[in-house]
């Protein structure tokens, strides 16, 4: 039956994809260097990586704890920029869309979660009222690349999607082993619902993103997942859930795989962690998803690549986080 929801994935993606030309074996040209940071809603720029031409680096500092913050753009350590070079401006990618340049004005002190940070502030204007600094996962406008990088979509897979409903399919079992290893990595405490009785309840996907691998035939979907208990006599009114986020990749002939990892926390979703996407880059010959991960306490940027065999994580840096 896997075998067969598979397969039903592959054809549903075959068919949103009819019609688009077919890319041509041929050799990549050359990737220049160029650095990706996000924007934020105050205008504040956060550098966080760099790719030198083929392969990615992260020289942006992550803590301030031995750094000073340097008074002009000018002052920037050359180290901090990388292969790619210092910046005076960048363009602006949200949804898939050129949104026009940002010029980079001074460095700036800047909180993610609770960490200072170094972030470059910029002349951008958000059309949206920027809330206060001391929010945390500050809203993000989109991304910011050097040079005449291009930044193509991630796209959101509705949930009337057949997509949507194939995926769900293939969760239960990998959700319940990688919910087990979750429960049986406390020390003092033990789930207090039996895992065959876990078993009987639903997982319910609630997110579900998908983008085509560099691999002819082969697309991947990022998805977060969830499983949820009523609550226990010591639980008060939040009960129990199993948090996922993972992958799923389909490719032709029914070929595809699955992985994921699970928290166990609460209704109240302090150790939850959701992945943003920004948008899919191609550089020498090769598709990278841009995303966030975050939750209450914690914020990173992450750039990996699906491929048939796996998840190649190529960056991922630490944003911020908050002690517990």
């Amino acid at each position: 039956m896997l075998s067969a929801v598979a397969l039903f994935l592959v054809t549903a993606w075959l068919t949103a994809r009819a019609g688009l030309p077919e890319s041509r074996p041929q050799k990549p040209e050359p990737t220049p260097p160029f650095t990706i940071g996000l924007l934020r809603r105050d205008s504040v720029v956060t550098p966080f990586a760099t790719f030198d031409g083929k392969a990615w680096t992260s020289p942006w500092p992550v803590g301030l704890q031995s750094l000073s913050v340097p008074l002009s753009l000018d002052a920037v350590p050359g180290k901090w920029w990388g292969k790619a070079g210092a910046l005076a401006e960048m363009t602006l990618w949200a949804g898939g869309e050129r949104r026009g340049s940002v010029r980079l004005e001074r460095p700036a002190t800047v909180r993610i979660m609770c960490s200072a940070r170094v972030g470059l502030r910029s002349n951008y204007v958000s059309p949206l009222p920027a809330p206060p600094p001391i929010e945390r996962s500050y809203p993000k406008d989109g991304l910011v690349v050097s040079g005449s990088t291009v930044v193509e979509p991630i796209m959101v897979v509705p949930k009337s999607s057949p997509e949507w409903q194939a995926s769900e399919l293939l969760l239960p079992k990998p959700f319940d082993v990688a919910e087990n290893t979750a429960a049986q990595s406390f020390t003092d405490w033990k789930h207090p619902i039996k895992r065959a009785q876990r078993r009987q309840m639903p997982v319910e996907l609630e997110a579900l993103y998908k983008a085509p691998m560099d691999v002819p035939g082969w697309v991947a979907y990022r998805f977060h997942a969830v499983r949820r208990y009523a609550p226990q006599p010591a639980d008060g009114n939040c009960g129990l859930l199993s948090s996922a986020v993972g992958w799923i990749a389909a490719g032709p002939n029914g070929k595809h795989w699955t992985q994921l990892s699970v928290r166990v926390t609460y209704c109240d979703r302090m150790d939850d962690v959701l992945t943003l996407p920004f948008g899919l880059i191609r550089a020498g010959a090769r598709s990278y998803w841009i995303y966030q991960l975050s939750g209450y306490d914690r914020e990173g940027y992450v750039i990996a690549r699906p491929t048939p065999k796996g998840i190649e994580s190529n960056v991922e840096y630490p944003a911020g986080f908050c002690p517990r």
